[in-house]
């Protein structure tokens, strides 16, 4: 049985000028999820963020959470009564204020009474594991305890949406990698539904349950992590997700459940597509470097085999990243478990079953190797 949506939104569309910061954005999200907005720069996320807290004003379309709608044709709720949480790219932490006054913030302007927000801030202090920290003031803070007190004032007020703008950016890349988990730890405690903006293809994945990418102001893609990873529906977005081997050629018409794809006289075979993918004509071929296969010796069977020299080798998380130069335009990037040194001859072999055909692109892929 499908979970009913707790957000809505359709068609949400802003225009700046003659250019588009959002056109047509549809999507919905079960209560408790953590949704993350990814793309590159310029690509709208923020824009989207804005819309649902109210910052900014789309030009059309509907945007409702928990059944109510906060955003429509003849609606629009003031950000003050939308009761959406959010933490800032920078946390925005009222420097005058110790760690308890800044949790205790949103409470006081709603006029809580005095004992009702001791015991708010104490249960906020316990959950972002502050406790001990609260007469502190932000500058004696780490970055780290600085974004637990950004999240602590934001959940405070119990919203029914938390809004996250980059709120791991500052961070250096190992306490970034470490609040990844905490921050995620945190919000799936107080079960809170979660709406993530990222660039960091990385962070999408590791915290979300969801993921929209977005380029130009338009929806990609949008579905799990593993779905946007393995089953990219174009160039870009599988170039994006992850470093990628984008060959570009020519489909042959499918045969026996395969597709065959032609670059300069070259052939590899991959699974059949998707119908809503390709025809035939102009396309791509998705491998990633984890599914590549080295060996010093020729395989038995040719197919997708290539021979190549390593043209370059680097070491990193355990393993080696090689870029093998063949007789395909691109060089090949392929891991392996034991160093291979520049120079030297190997043959590649490019499982049909972990190739995937997509979409090619009229404008460059982000590649990211």
């Amino acid at each position: 049985m499908t979970q009913e949506a707790f957000i809505t939104v359709k068609g949400l569309t802003k225009r700046y000028g003659a250019n588009f910061a959002a056109q047509n954005i549809d999507f919905s999200l079960e209560q408790g999820a953590f949704l993350s907005l990814l793309g590159p720069s310029g690509s709208g996320k923020t824009t989207v963020l804005r819309m649902l807290a109210g910052l900014a004003e789309p030009d059309s379309g509907h945007i409702s959470i928990g059944g109510k709608e906060i955003f429509g044709p003849k609606r629009n709720t003031p950000v003050e009564e939308r009761g959406l949480g959010m933490v800032f790219q920078d946390y925005a932490l009222w420097p005058h204020m110790t760690v308890a006054q800044n949790i205790s913030f949103g409470l006081r302007l709603r006029r809580m009474a005095s004992h009702d927000i001791r015991a708010r801030v104490h249960e906020m202090l316990d959950l972002t594991a502050l406790t001990g920290l609260e007469h502190r003031f932000p500058f004696q803070l780490s970055g780290g305890q600085q974004q637990r007190v950004a999240l602590a004032r934001a959940l405070s007020i119990h919203p029914p949406l938390l809004l996250l703008d980059e709120p791991l950016s500052s961070l250096d890349t190992g306490l970034r990698e470490t609040m990844r988990h905490e921050l995620l730890e945190i919000v799936q405690k107080a079960r809170m539904t979660v709406i993530n903006v990222t660039h960091d293809q990385n962070e999408a994945m590791v915290m979300s349950d969801r993921i929209l990418l977005l380029k130009n102001g338009k929806i990609q893609q949008f579905g799990p992590p593993a779905e946007l990873y393995h089953k990219p529906d174009s160039a870009f977005i599988g170039a994006f997700m992850g470093a990628a081997n984008i060959i570009s050629g020519i489909t042959q018409n499918p045969q026996s459940g395969e597709t065959i794809v032609e670059q300069n006289g070259l052939r590899i075979h991959c699974l059949a597509p998707r119908d809503e993918i390709i025809a035939t004509g102009q396309c791509a071929v998705l491998c990633r470097p984890e599914s590549i296969i080295t060996s010093a010796a020729e395989p038995e069977n040719k197919e997708n085999v290539f021979s190549g020299t390593v043209h370059r080798a680097s070491f990193s998380e355990g393993r080696w990243r090689l870029s093998i130069q063949t007789p395909l335009r691109e060089p090949l990037l392929a891991d392996s478990a034991e160093q291979i040194l520049p120079g030297t001859f190997v043959w590649v072999t490019l499982p049909k079953d972990r190739c995937l055909l997509v979409k090619a692109e009229t404008e460059p892929a982000l590649a990211s190797h």
